[in-house]
């Protein structure tokens, strides 16, 4: 490796995988840099933070924009990140880095990255010097967990256009230059789904029983709660137990699994997107068990008492109902990249006296759907439930490239629904809540959340563009 002050220039991509190895970085996401990627103009990653959801954020920080341009005065959302720098001299902090969300786009673009760092890569990225170059790259991933607790953090690389390592890259290239991609580990993996088709078809016509893999690699065999075929799914996969959010494999794919009466064929299902608890409203001032008793309906069961907030009690602009307690409203949305991040919500609205009753803001669901990945793998299972296993299937389905507004326009067209399935239930003389608040679509409507949705057999060797 040359000198620090040209190593970038110089250094082989084999060089560069070795640094992030060093780093115990994995899977290394790749951006090229063109004349307007620098410390003043930002740099330009993805459409969407979902494509992003592999980097630990800390927690949104709203700023007016101080763009000139005609749609400016709308907000910039600043979320910090741990950031770092890696040399061949060793990997430092870069303090100040943050990622700026600009929803009337969408788009969000890197900034802060050399304040405070004196081993950042200010000869590439700053723009009086070669900050305009075209042809650079930039190349991170990260290191650790997805919680910030547990000291997660990002760490990159800056390469000359003309290094050897960029060179090679750019043979690689294909499709859009401005996509953000991850780097292929060895010449086998041609597209980015390879790896995990490969790994999913080892699972092909087994009948499982279903276990738990813990995130300290102990095993819980065997596990037969409601949400075992995921967490088998994981664990069948090496993925052990994590409850925080953000993609599952290789840092790439998030993985769902999908409810089939056969594997042989596919059905329209519902999928879970999103759980999150109102952040407004009286029922976020008072306890599910409140919040069920005063909105909520009992059942006819005769053995214990229970009550329900469902759909049954809802009504919304297209579905009137006359024994529903409140109103569904979308408020604060004109279209996918129109809409007031400050003061928008799904709320539900007190039928007799139009109180909001609950509000999810749009800061609150932006803060979950960061989380969720570009990526989605759809795999189909089916319960043996005489034998106790799980058993997976090779109809799988990816969706690809999102964004928050794309989720809102979904909800508004009625694609996505909010599916409750709260719960008072009373034992031994004591009540026993249950929350659940959930966002749901069906199989068929995942054209509404991604641009591309594909449909593929992993028993076939077909090459999956990803891009």
């Amino acid at each position: 490796m040359h000198e620090e002050d040209d190593w970038f220039d110089h250094v082989t991509l084999d060089q560069v995988r070795g640094m992030f190895a060093n780093a115990h970085v994995g899977t290394i996401w790749v951006k090229r840099l063109g004349r307007n990627n620098n410390s003043k103009q930002q740099v330009y990653l993805a459409q969407d933070l979902s494509e992003l959801s592999f980097i630990p954020m800390g927690e949104p920080d709203e700023t007016a924009t101080k763009s000139k341009k005609p749609r400016a005065g709308k907000p910039v959302i600043h979320f910090p990140i741990p950031f770092r720098w890696i040399t061949p001299t060793g990997i430092w902090d870069a303090p100040d880095s943050k990622l700026c969300y600009y929803p009337q786009y969408p788009e969000v673009r890197f900034s802060g990255f050399l304040h405070g760092c004196h081993a950042a890569p200010s000869t590439l990225m700053s723009p009086d010097k070669r900050g305009h170059e075209d042809g650079r790259f930039l190349l991170f991933g990260t290191t650790g967990g997805h919680d910030l607790q547990e000291q997660s953090y990002a760490a990159g690389i800056v390469i000359g256009a003309g290094s050897p390592a960029a060179h090679e890259i750019t043979s690689h290239m294909s499709g859009d230059e401005n996509v953000l991609f991850p780097l292929p580990i060895s010449p086998d993996n041609i597209d980015e789904f390879s790896t995990l088709r490969n790994a999913l078809r080892n699972l092909l016509d087994r009948r499982i029983e279903p276990w738990r893999l813990r995130e300290d690699g102990t095993e819980q065999r065997p596990y037969h709660a409601l949400n075992a075929p995921g967490f088998t799914l994981e664990a069948e996969l090496g993925i052990g137990e994590n409850a925080i959010a953000g993609p599952d494999f290789d840092d790439i794919w998030e993985l769902k699994t999908i409810l089939q009466k056969q594997l042989d064929r596919r059905y329209d299902h519902k999928v879970t997107l999103l759980t999150p608890q109102p952040d407004t409203g009286w029922a976020s001032k008072h306890s599910t068990i409140d919040f069920v008793l005063r909105y909520g309906h009992q059942t006819d069961k005769t053995e214990t008492e229970e009550h329900y907030f469902t759909t049954h009690d809802i009504e919304t602009s297209t579905k009137q109902n006359p024994n529903a307690t409140v109103e569904l409203v979308l408020q604060g949305f004109n279209s996918s990249r129109d809409f007031d991040v400050n003061n928008g919500m799904i709320a539900l609205l007190d039928k007799t006296t139009g109180e909001l009753v609950a509000g999810w803001t749009f800061m609150k669901l932006l803060s979950h759907w960061k989380r969720k990945h570009n990526r989605a793998c759809y795999v189909p299972y089916m319960n043996h439930k005489e034998e106790r296993t799980v058993e997976f299937g090779p109809l799988v389905t990816l969706g690809i490239s999102t964004y928050f507004g794309l989720f809102l326009q979904a909800f508004h067209d009625g694609l996505v629904v909010f599916d409750p399935g709260d719960k008072a239930e009373k034992k031994n003389g004591k009540w026993v809540p249950h929350a659940r608040s959930q966002f749901r679509a069906t199989m068929s409507h995942l054209d509404g959340l991604y641009n591309k949705v594909i449909e593929t057999d992993i028993r076939e060797d077909e090459v999956i563009d990803c891009r």
